[in-house]
């Protein structure tokens, strides 16, 4: 048995792929996504303390395992900047009116967007996590454990920018402009630990656990934060990502079915 993807499904991709491919800020952004995590994963092989890991990898303290935290906090950003400038952009200069002529149904252009947008922040993410290991264990040797916690952590930066580039693809198809969608996006990162605080202090903490940064927290965290009444458990955490960008990319839908492009 031959699958076959329809000619409209593979005409929208393709349109999509040409678009993403071509902007030379988006190779800008994989580039220094890349070199970043390289990097701070052959320094965390260097610097590498067994003590520092007594309780598992993701429990790891010193400047090489925070230098790697920072790293991977900012991959999972840069995938929602990525996602934001890139649909936010298309109203700026127009190309979504286009592209809706040889793909006038905004359902199949949406999910186009989408699917791209994320296999592309996933693949990203991948490659800086395979080099990062390589050189990791190039650097540090059978110094560096490689257990659960280490493949939770990727396992969850990789899940995070999927989301967040889904998610930040939809705010921009919301908002339409790629200014006011990324500061949507980090605005609300900066933001949404007060509502941490705020929820704390008035005795709902638990609901802080439900919002989309905490979630992003707990699934990148490899369990760190298992105790942390903010902070979703990793698996919930990872669950609660998914439904994040299933409720952004619904958003965007709706707003893209209802408006004139």
């Amino acid at each position: 048995m031959i699958l076959s993807v329809p000619p409209e499904v593979a005409r929208a991709a393709n349109s999509e792929v040409r678009k993403v491919t071509s902007v030379r800020l988006n190779w800008l952004i994989g580039g220094g996504v890349v070199a970043a995590g390289l990097l701070a994963f052959l320094a965390l092989g260097t610097g590498f303390q067994p003590g520092e890991h007594a309780q598992g990898f993701a429990t790891g303290s010193g400047w090489a395992a925070l230098l790697t935290t920072w790293v991977l906090v900012l991959t999972v950003a840069a995938a929602a900047a990525f996602g934001a400038l890139g649909s936010g952009s298309e109203f700026r200069y127009g190309s979504l009116a286009v592209s809706s002529l040889f793909t006038p149904d905004r359902t199949l252009l949406l999910g186009a967007k989408l699917a791209v947008a994320a296999a592309f922040s996933l693949g990203t993410v991948l490659v800086m996590e395979v080099l990062g290991w390589a050189a990791m264990r190039l650097a540090g040797g059978s110094r560096v454990p490689m257990d659960g916690g280490f493949f939770g952590v990727l396992i969850g930066v990789a899940l995070a920018a999927l989301c967040w580039a889904v998610i930040g693809t939809s705010v921009g198809f919301v908002l339409r402009s790629p200014t006011q969608a990324l500061a949507a996006v980090l605005g609300w990162a900066v933001l949404e630990p007060l509502v941490w605080i705020t929820a704390r202090a008035i005795g709902f903490g638990g609901l802080a656990a439900l919002l989309p940064v905490s979630s992003t927290v707990g699934a990148i965290s490899g369990g760190r934060y298992a105790k942390n009444a903010l902070i979703a458990p990793t698996p919930a955490a990872m669950a609660l990502m998914v439904l994040w960008s299933a409720a952004a990319g619904a958003g965007a839908w709706w707003f893209l079915t209802r408006r004139d492009i």
